[in-house]
């Protein structure tokens, strides 16, 4: 099995931003976490209202999901996948294969609270996560290999046809609609219905075995 990178792009997964903060929804939310507002996760179970207009935002259980897969996978077990998510915000995440992401969807929540306000999980020792400020494309870029971009516009492909070893392989961490960022690839479909992006990574794991 080649070594392969997982990038979950354009994640909707955010700090609730400046301009929601007042929002009494969020308000209540921050008031029942004992946080400051603009120090917990945007997510669309607690705050619709606020989102009200933006119904992709406030998704971080599609980031928690595909996690739980791709750290399970035998192919991050055998040290042959590298895990990225970035965010909507250009944010780059790149997580440790021996890390652990909680079942838990409440602990998943806080920890990711924890690394887009410090930078790094766990604050001391070696990091498990770290968050950094990047595009898509320069990530693209710094891990070198060809990009396979999971895109319903893209060439029709089956399972079988993917070929993702050592390649770069990128899927959408949103519930629907286009990918905001650009980067350059190769672009693949599984097929005329769109797939969630937990059923995506489930496919492309499963493509590595064959």
């Amino acid at each position: 099995m080649a070594d392969v990178n997982l990038i979950i792009a354009d994640s909707e997964l955010e700090l609730v931003p400046p301009e929601m903060a007042k929002h009494p929804q969020v308000k209540e939310s921050a008031k029942i976490r004992g946080k400051p507002a603009t120090e917990i996760l945007l997510d669309s179970t607690n705050h619709f209202k606020a989102i009200f207009g933006e119904q992709r935002r406030g998704r971080p259980d599609i980031v928690h999901v595909c996690l739980l897969l791709a750290l399970d996978s035998l192919a991050n077990q055998q040290g042959k996948l590298k895990v990225f998510v970035h965010t909507r915000n250009d944010v780059i995440i790149e997580i440790h294969s021996s890390t652990r992401i909680p079942r838990n969807y409440n602990r998943f929540v806080g920890l990711m609270e924890q690394l887009l306000l410090v930078g790094k999980v766990p604050p001391e020792g070696t990091p498990l996560m770290t968050a950094r400020k990047g595009t898509l494309q320069k990530l693209v870029d710094e891990l070198g290999k060809k990009a396979v971009i999971f895109d319903e516009n893209g060439k029709t492909k089956r399972i079988g046809e993917l070929h993702l070893g050592d390649k770069t392989v990128i899927i959408g961490g949103f519930p629907s609609g286009d990918y905001l960022s650009k980067a350059d690839g190769q672009k693949v479909s599984l097929g005329s219905e769109q797939l969630c992006a937990w059923s995506a990574v489930a496919y492309a794991l499963s493509s590595l075995e064959l």
